[in-house]
């Protein structure tokens, strides 16, 4: 059986908007999934309803709250579910996945994450400190016996990874993430586990 590929790309928002862009995928492969993860107060209603009426193809989750440098390394369990509390309000459609920007997260954020019911996108590197039975999803990374390929990006441009950057023939979409069409797509939510994953 083939992998489903689970695609994402961080920081949406509302000067980083890929929206035009993600319609030039569907229209290529009706198959087309992809989680983006959104910057809950530098999103307008107006974005986030456009968004909305995509939600069968095109989830969302939540991307630290203002993505200032450093910003969840200082928020308590309390904190974090505040702020999640808060971003659910803003956007209900947010499926239960939360991602620290540049992955800078600490104990209190998985509590807090945790308790909220929330899900933590997350990178090998933190594996050390991810607290047993977290719930979590490991990004862009081999791991042993998966049962998906992981393909993890940005919307604006960024080291090679950003949704449009190095566009050719045309298309206004970076190569890399112009895949097979037929390609099975799933959610990065479908890849969570509380199981510590290995990389090979």
């Amino acid at each position: 059986m083939d992998k489903k590929t689970l695609l994402d790309f961080d920081d949406l928002c509302d000067s980083n908007d890929p929206y035009d862009t993600l319609l030039v995928l569907k229209d290529r492969d009706s198959g087309f999934k992809v989680t983006l993860f959104a910057i809950p107060t530098r999103c307008s209603d107006a974005m986030l309803q456009k968004y909305a009426t995509i939600r069968d193809w095109c989830a969302l989750a939540v991307h630290g709250w203002r993505h200032a440098r450093h910003e969840c390394l200082g928020w308590t369990k309390e904190e974090t579910e505040d702020k999640l509390g808060r971003a659910f309000s803003i956007y209900p459609g947010f499926v239960k996945l939360f991602k620290a920007p540049n992955w800078e997260i600490d104990l209190e954020v998985y509590a807090g994450c945790k308790s909220a019911g929330v899900a933590v996108a997350d990178h090998i590197r933190n594996i050390e400190i991810l607290p047993h039975q977290q719930p979590h999803y490991i990004y862009n990374i081999r791991l042993r016996d998966d049962r998906f390929n992981r393909l993890h990006g940005h919307i604006q441009p960024w080291g090679g990874t950003g949704l449009t950057e190095g566009a050719v023939n045309g298309n206004g979409v970076n190569p890399i993430y112009l895949l097979p069409v037929g390609t099975k797509y799933g959610f990065c939510e479908e890849a969570v586990t509380t199981d510590k994953s290995v990389a090979i």
